[in-house]
């Protein structure tokens, strides 16, 4: 199966970019697509969407997911977590998968509808953000123990290479290796030269994966993003 992830961001708008959009994350050719910032109107393009709480100030949702077949999850994850969860069927298996934004250096003060008013410390909202999503998908396995688990988004730190913050790096890191993850596109290039992907691809430790892609889409020879977007062919043993 192919999965990608990409963020929309805010670069450019209005309805003839949106239509561009859609053709870009159609021609990923993924058969699901975890979209994270995905603007306005997003639902209505796609209605078939599994999309988060539309709660934020401009009434946009903060994670989509898109693919054919989708299902909702028995699990109530409120707008806070910035984070929404699906299924699929995979050749006869159950796959749940996770989509979620962590927090950016800046979070504690562009979004206080989500971590608070309070100031406090970027390792202490990572750390709490993190916390509250492994819980989700700990639960999850719960609820589908015979399903796989993937984990995809917009996590806003590196694995690899240089660092935003070493210290939510480490974190994710060892997030990832407690549920059994790998991050298969850590190494793939971010859009600023020596810097390493933001957006990532998880899948479960034993899942092979035989490519991952990388794509920065412009429009009128300008980004559409400043994210690149990422595909990865994956599959289980």
């Amino acid at each position: 199966m192919r999965i990608a992830t990409s963020n929309l961001e805010r670069l450019r708008r209005g309805r003839s970019r949106a239509r561009t959009y859609d053709t870009e994350l159609h021609n990923l050719g993924a058969d699901v697509i975890v979209v994270t910032e995905p603007g306005p109107g997003f639902r209505d393009r796609h209605p078939q969407a599994i999309m988060s709480p539309e709660n934020r100030a401009s009434g946009e949702a903060w994670v989509a997911i898109v693919g054919p077949l989708l299902e909702p999850v028995a699990l109530n994850i409120p707008y806070q977590r910035l984070a929404v969860a699906s299924r699929f069927d995979l050749d006869g298996a159950g796959v749940m998968i996770y989509g979620s934004v962590l927090p950016w250096l800046s979070a504690g003060t562009h979004a206080p509808d989500v971590f608070g008013q309070q100031s406090r410390k970027f390792g202490e909202i990572f750390e709490t953000a993190l916390d509250e999503q492994l819980a989700d998908m700990i639960a999850l396995r719960s609820m589908y123990p015979e399903d796989y688990l993937l984990w995809a988004g917009d996590f806003n730190h590196t694995l690899v290479g240089p660092a935003l913050s070493a210290e939510a790096s480490i974190m994710l890191k060892n997030a990832i290796a407690s549920l059994g993850l790998k991050a298969v596109n850590a190494e793939s290039p971010h859009r600023a030269p020596g810097w390493h992907a933001l957006d990532l691809i998880c899948v479960e430790e034993a899942w092979m994966c035989s490519s991952v892609e990388s794509y920065y889409p412009l429009l009128d020879d300008r980004p559409l993003s400043d994210h690149r977007w990422y595909v990865a062919e994956v599959r289980p043993r």
